[in-house]
């Protein structure tokens, strides 16, 4: 049986009582347990604790009105089906409350066990299929990491948040030194093998602040926040290298095992001191990344 943690959002004591007993009600596959919050700051406070499987909001509260509740909450829930209960008659705000990302709605006054379960069980559905899309959308298929586009949008992000809060992050750009000589003797299989050992270390030894991504071929691309200065970034970087710059045992052509003694480059900035925008910081993360690779040494601080 799945059980299934759901937030409620409502000021009302009767409608809190009323969606218990529509829960208490139901008898299928699956099992819900409620708490219920009557304002955003105690709502808020629960999701930096526990994230709710479903959400279901009230959009009238003391505080706030409307529309207005269901962007407030969407800017600390994201990663959640959520379901607004309203009062309103009018379908309009239903289809509103839509257009601003709620899964689905339900006016108060047709509230069953039937209808409150079923919309929850469709809307975790839908909710999980569209993240599943988005995900082929943002994932590189072999590596499983995020691909180039997820990464130059979240750098986007990244950069924006910097200037708006003042803050710094690092960027570093990793390239397989002898990627081509695995390829061109063992076979492509055996390149696909190591990248995947490659994308495993990046996954499994990340910081969980980290956003990681393959860029294209034998390269890979961090964004490492929370890194405030040249000290700390060449800290990270060393780090990077010393996991990444291994032995890996492969399977080549004729099913025969290799060891590849693996050497990396990596090319390291910081966000504001060395590029204002995006397109700068790639362009110097990789020049730093070349420039490393050129003197022979396993990495470079841009200066």
């Amino acid at each position: 049986m799945n059980r299934w943690l759901i937030y409620l959002l409502e000021d009302n004591e009767d409608d809190i009582y009323l969606i218990k007993q529509f829960l208490a009600n139901y008898s299928g596959r699956h099992q819900f347990r409620l708490k219920a919050f009557k304002d955003l700051s105690s709502l808020k406070a629960a999701t930096q604790q526990c994230y709710p499987d479903i959400l279901l909001i009230d959009l009238n509260l003391p505080e706030s009105t409307g529309l207005n509740t269901l962007v407030a909450v969407k800017h600390f829930v994201s990663n959640t089906p959520i379901i607004v209960l309203t009062g309103n008659s009018e379908g309009e705000i239903g289809e509103k409350t839509i257009q601003l990302g709620a899964q689905d709605y339900i006016p108060k006054y047709e509230l069953t066990t039937s209808l409150l379960t079923r919309t929850i069980v469709f809307s975790k559905e839908r909710f999980e299929l569209q993240r599943n899309l988005e995900n082929m959308v943002v994932i590189d298929k072999l590596t499983m990491l995020n691909n180039r586009g997820s990464f130059d949008n979240e750098l986007h992000k990244y950069v924006q948040d910097a200037i708006r809060y003042n803050t710094r992050f690092g960027l570093l750009f990793i390239d397989l030194d002898n990627f081509k000589t695995v390829n061109d003797e063992l076979g492509h299989q055996a390149g696909d093998q190591l990248l995947k050992s490659i994308a495993a270390k990046l996954k499994m030894f990340r910081r969980t602040s980290d956003f990681v991504a393959r860029y294209g071929g034998d390269e890979f691309v961090i964004i490492a926040p929370h890194v405030s200065d040249k000290q700390q970034l060449a800290k990270l970087t060393l780090h990077k290298y010393n996991l990444l710059a291994d032995s890996y045992c492969i399977e080549g052509n004729n099913s025969q095992i290799h060891e590849v003694n693996l050497e990396v480059s990596i090319g390291a900035v910081l966000f504001p001191e060395d590029g204002e925008n995006e397109s700068q910081l790639i362009n110097n993360a990789d020049a730093a990344m070349y420039h490393a690779k050129e003197a022979g040494r396993p990495f470079k601080i841009n200066s």
